[in-house]
């Protein structure tokens, strides 16, 4: 039998954010094929379904991590990096800068994070795998155990 899956988008910027596309500049830098001229958008409301749709047609932990990780690069114009992460594993997130979005879902009672920002360092201090964590953007992994990700403009 098949378990229900809950998937629930709290917003972290507030009602006005979600009804107002935030518009950044593009800040230089190349970013081959993927590169957009002038301004990026990032539309909040979208880029929150497009997770919590993640959530919903995901058949396991691993797929909704990734999933969601792939559709915040590609609803963020894929010009920022993004992180995935169990907020119930340890984390360091502190060092991130240029944050453009942060929010939360909940997929099948865990809760996730996930950043859209510009760059910075992002430490894992729980387990890693795709049941807990996913990146995309453009980043080097350190560390004895490869659970510090640098990560750096395009």
């Amino acid at each position: 039998m098949r378990r229900a899956k809950q998937a629930v988008v709290a917003s972290a910027v507030g009602l006005a954010m979600l009804a107002t596309p935030l518009v950044l500049p593009n800040l230089g830098g190349s970013a081959g094929s993927a590169e957009v001229g002038g301004d990026v958008a990032i539309d909040p409301v979208a880029i929150g379904q497009a997770i919590a749709d993640a959530a919903k047609t995901a058949d396991n932990r691993s797929g909704f991590v990734e999933g969601a990780m792939e559709k915040a690069f590609f609803e963020s114009g894929q010009q920022y990096n993004v992180m995935v992460m169990n907020l119930s594993q340890g984390y360091n997130s502190n060092q991130l800068q240029g944050v453009q979005y942060f929010d939360t879902v909940d997929y099948d009672g865990i809760t996730f994070g996930v950043w859209i920002f510009e760059e910075g360092t992002f430490i894992n201090e729980g387990d890693g795998g795709y049941d807990n964590w996913a990146f995309r953007g453009w980043f080097e992994r350190t560390g004895d155990d490869d659970k510090t990700v640098n990560f750096h403009r395009p």
